[in-house]
């Protein structure tokens, strides 16, 4: 069983009204926090030549991200990812299975295809998408 992902409500909103004012493209952003514990969101670019159903974080980005977090005390880290399904499904596409490289993150989807935004967390590992329960 996967361990729960704390992601507040406030995080909660962050993320929502992000992937609402970047539809119909998809958002993506990173999670910064500690050890299953989501502290900030933190939206990013999504420069994906195909931005209606892909993403790809802007490296750039991310690699400033990674430098000014080297630098905090107390430390926070990179915990995660978060994007947009503007027209569905909940869960994880082919796509970003195969395309999450990184075993320990958290992968947040919002998708948008109802009436108000679902939230969902998934752990992505040796190509299977696994879904992690929430917590506040």
């Amino acid at each position: 069983m996967t361990h729960p992902l704390r992601l507040p409500t406030g995080v909660r909103a962050t993320i929502a009204r992000h992937a609402l004012r970047d539809t119909p493209r998809e958002c993506c952003g990173f999670l910064l926090g500690t050890a299953g514990r989501v502290i900030y969101a933190l939206p990013a670019t999504n420069i994906s030549t195909t931005p209606l159903t892909r993403y790809r974080v802007e490296p750039r980005e991310h690699i400033a991200l990674q430098r000014i977090l080297r630098r905090l005390t107390p430390p926070l880290a990179i915990v995660g990812v978060y994007h947009s399904h503007p027209r569905g499904p909940v869960g994880p596409s082919s796509s970003d299975v195969r395309e999450a490289h990184v075993r320990e993150w958290a992968h947040v989807i919002v998708d948008l295809s109802r009436r108000s935004p679902g939230i969902t967390a998934w752990m992505i590992r040796n190509g299977r998408a696994l879904r992690r329960p929430l917590a506040r």
